[in-house]
């Protein structure tokens, strides 16, 4: 009776600490948004929409089905504090973190502000507009209005509206109709070094709206040296028309160990419509992606890929709801982890067919390779269907290295070191090969195949 007395208690004293500090961390949110100058930007009542949504929304804890696997204490006990918006960067600090295939076609970033000065679109076709969004709101005001003011109201999770309430100048890319983007445009976010006790808060935001039958491919990635704790809290919302097609690539590596990183991706499909993501990540104290994509035509088609490469204590997180609405759609989710350490990762995968959504083919797989005894995966793939004339399939592994086939190489000659790193590289080639930027796949590969030499 003593010890459930004490078990009870102590269970009672965690909970009350804990809504404690999710309490504080609402506060100090909204200090931020209270004393920043967001009352005189363009945008000022769509964020409004989306503060008083998350107010309605309450930031997540244990009991969020989204949310289980994220240490949400460690987070909430720390207080939030913007970036500096001052900027001493110059074109020539930026060009060394540009990818060759992007010299001319790079956006930048700094502490999750667009900066237009230090970008380049020179093999841009002009007729692709690059504005900041509040530059867009005097030419495209009425698109982005409707747009914005739906996404907000259909929004679940409470960083995504953070996000649209709390971002200081972010960008907006329109692709008009017909056009081919044939070069990569890499997006880049470069966060300064600053010193702070607190947690440092970014949050950089990107909407897209891909015309019909237009194409472009995008590289996203992100550089930061400060060790000291930061929660970059990225949203980026994709519209493809009829017939419109994209590409994105997601480089998540070298964050520091300290640093949070929450990051949602919207996409609205409409008719013969084609989205492929590739998410490549090492993981930090927290990476959390966020992805919800919406089929909403009929022949829409969308292929979402990633692969965790994580160690140490570092930890990987990835939630999907794809949503077939039309018939004659399809959607594939390939995502694979590989663990070793103390690392830690989730997959949590839904995918959502409504009874319009016939003749749809869905399939999902997570694959999960544990190198440590004290590594941990969670995986949890999910099909909900309310049509009846439906191919789909959902699966997960999770499992260690085949010791037989480590066996074989070690008779063939190779050393232990070298065997496990091959098993690893081949646990990761599938992924690898759809990288379709030749500089970025041989870093990835060089970093898969040295996985365990580091």
């Amino acid at each position: 009776m003593i010890l459930y007395n004490y078990i009870s208690f102590s269970i009672m004293f965690f909970l009350n600490e804990f809504a404690l500090e999710k309490e504080g961390f609402q506060k100090h949110l909204q200090s931020l948004f209270e004393q920043s100058n967001f009352h005189h930007d363009e945008v000022f009542e769509l964020r409004k929409k989306a503060w008083t949504r998350f107010l309605q929304l309450g930031l997540p804890d244990k009991n969020s089905e989204i949310y289980r696997y994220i240490k949400l204490r460690q987070l909430f006990c720390q207080q939030p504090t913007f970036f500096s918006s001052k900027n001493s960067l110059t074109k020539k600090e930026i060009e060394k973190f540009i990818q060759p295939e992007c010299k001319d076609s790079f956006i930048v970033f700094v502490n999750g502000n667009y900066c237009s000065e230090l970008s380049n679109t020179k093999a841009v076709p002009s007729s692709v507009a690059i504005l900041s969004l509040q530059e867009a709101m005097a030419t495209y005001g009425t698109f982005l209005t409707n747009q914005w003011s739906k996404s907000i109201k259909e929004e679940k999770d409470a960083f995504a509206l953070l996000n649209s309430a709390l971002h200081q100048q972010g960008a907006f890319i329109y692709v008009p109709p017909k056009t081919v983007c044939s070069a990569t445009i890499q997006i880049l976010n470069f966060l300064q070094e600053e010193q702070s006790n607190s947690l440092l808060l970014t949050n950089p935001r990107l909407q897209l709206f891909i015309g019909a039958q237009s194409e472009a491919n995008f590289l996203i990635c992100q550089k930061q040296s400060d060790p000291h704790a930061q929660l970059i809290n990225q949203l980026i919302e994709v519209s493809l028309e009829e017939s419109a097609r994209a590409h994105f690539s997601q480089l998540y590596y070298e964050q520091p160990a300290l640093s949070w990183k929450f990051s949602a991706f919207r996409a609205t499909l409409k008719r013969n419509a084609y989205l492929k993501t590739l998410c490549i990540s090492e993981g930090s104290a927290t990476t959390r992606m966020d992805y919800h994509v919406t089929l909403t035509g009929e022949n829409s088609e969308a292929s979402l890929n990633g692969l965790c490469m994580v160690k140490e204590k570092r930890e990987a997180h990835t939630n999907i709801c794809i949503e077939h609405q039309a018939p004659h759609c399809r959607s594939h989710q390939l995502f694979k982890s590989i663990l070793n350490d103390f690392g830690k990762t989730s997959f949590e995968g839904k995918i959502l067919v409504k009874q319009a959504a016939q003749k749809t083919e869905a399939f999902q797989l997570n694959n999960n390779l544990l190198l440590s005894d004290y590594a941990h995966a969670d995986s949890k793939p999910n099909l909900e269907i309310f049509a009846d004339d439906v191919k789909a399939s959902h699966g997960a592994t999770v499992g260690q290295l085949d010791q037989e086939q480590l066996f074989y190489m070690k008779t063939r000659g190779f050393s232990h070191a070298i065997a496990t790193n091959l098993l690893v590289f081949g646990f990761c080639e599938q992924i690898i090969t759809m990288i379709a930027i030749p500089s970025i796949k041989k870093a990835v590969a060089f970093r898969a195949h040295h996985y365990l030499m580091e």
